[in-house]
């Protein structure tokens, strides 16, 4: 009875752990280190409509962003856009200034680096409700886009897109490696209650 209680509790907390969630990453990690002299977009496909799995969160983070010098400080334009082609693409925009993608989408943030002598912050963008809703809104093909236009030379270590959907955890397949993890938390409940007994 005790030991079925254990592997019940083990596969519960297993369950809960287990997320709906997906990290996007552009082909090019740093999306070219966002030259100003571009505009660029990047179409990622969801893998899901928004109508069966509906997004609850969203975060879009630039790690290591930084002005490439120390200068008067320009803008780094993202919008949120319907769609765009999949993939990461790049149009020679031939400004240094000015949005590319002004009146397309929706302007999530208008950036101009605080600290051009801080390399290692990170740019976060944490989806509002009122973002969310316009995110699922242009999700329901299962496809989102990014426009982005920097008026200035954005360093950056790597871009990521991040969410989590309404799917409940029990219609999640576990990854190979959640299942792995399982497994051998359950082989050591057993080893420490075998133990136990002797």
């Amino acid at each position: 009875m005790k030991k079925g209680m254990i592997i019940l509790t083990a596969m519960f907390i297993l369950g809960g752990i287990l997320h709906a969630d997906a990290v996007f990453v552009p082909p090019v990690k740093d999306i070219f280190d966002l030259d100003h002299f571009y505009a660029y977009t990047w179409g990622i496909d969801l893998g899901s409509d928004t109508v069966s799995a509906p997004i609850t969160s969203a975060t879009l983070t630039f790690s290591g962003i930084h002005n490439w010098i120390i200068e008067k400080n320009d803008h780094l334009y993202i919008h949120l856009l319907d769609d765009a082609a999949l993939g990461l693409t790049r149009k020679w925009d031939g400004f240094s200034s000015g949005d590319y993608f002004r009146g397309q989408g929706l302007l999530l943030i208008d950036w101009s680096d605080p600290e051009e002598w801080n390399w290692n912050k990170d740019l976060v963008i944490t989806f509002t409700d009122a973002q969310l809703a316009v995110l699922n809104e242009y999700g329901k093909d299962g496809r989102i886009a990014f426009g982005m236009d920097p008026d200035c030379h954005y360093f950056n270590k790597g871009v990521s897109f991040s969410i989590g959907t309404g799917v409940p955890t029990s219609a999640v397949v576990p990854a190979p490696g959640a299942i792995t993890l399982g497994t051998v938390g359950l082989m050591f409940v057993g080893w420490l209650r075998t133990r136990k007994s002797l």
